[in-house]
């Protein structure tokens, strides 16, 4: 069975709905898998489990929005489907060990860039599921 493909697949999925609810049981029977497999096989081709690669994700594009847009965080927290400001301020700290308020006065204005990029983690996941 070709799991790279499955995993690339879910990857483009997770990387065009961001802003929307993705649940592990959707992933697991868009590929055909069971829960637990889809999950062990994620985690095997992608070296992190699905949970912390969308939260990356999500991370990483509210970070952009952060530094080229006014948008209020609260705004953005809710489109990455954070329930408040404080739970989505957490998650970002433990990824950039900035706050989002932080983060944007640092980077706001700047190009893409200069701001904290965690793209290439990304770019290598997705080199190792094709």
């Amino acid at each position: 069975m070709d799991y790279h493909s499955k995993v690339k697949d879910s990857l483009k999925y997770i990387d065009e709905n961001l802003n929307r609810k993705i649940d592990l049981d959707d992933l697991a029977k868009r590929a055909y898998l069971s829960k637990y497999h889809y999950h062990r096989i994620f985690h095997k081709v992608s070296g992190e489990s699905v949970t912390r690669y969308i939260t990356k994700k999500r991370m990483e594009k509210a970070a952009g929005e952060l530094a080229r847009t006014d948008r209020p965080i609260i705004d953005i927290a809710l489109e990455y489907q954070y329930a408040s400001q404080e739970s989505f301020s957490r998650a970002f700290l433990k990824i950039y060990g900035l706050t989002p308020g932080k983060y944007r006065r640092m980077y706001g204005g700047n190009s893409s860039d200069q701001v904290i990029n965690l793209s290439s983690r990304f770019n290598k996941i997705m080199d190792m599921a094709a």
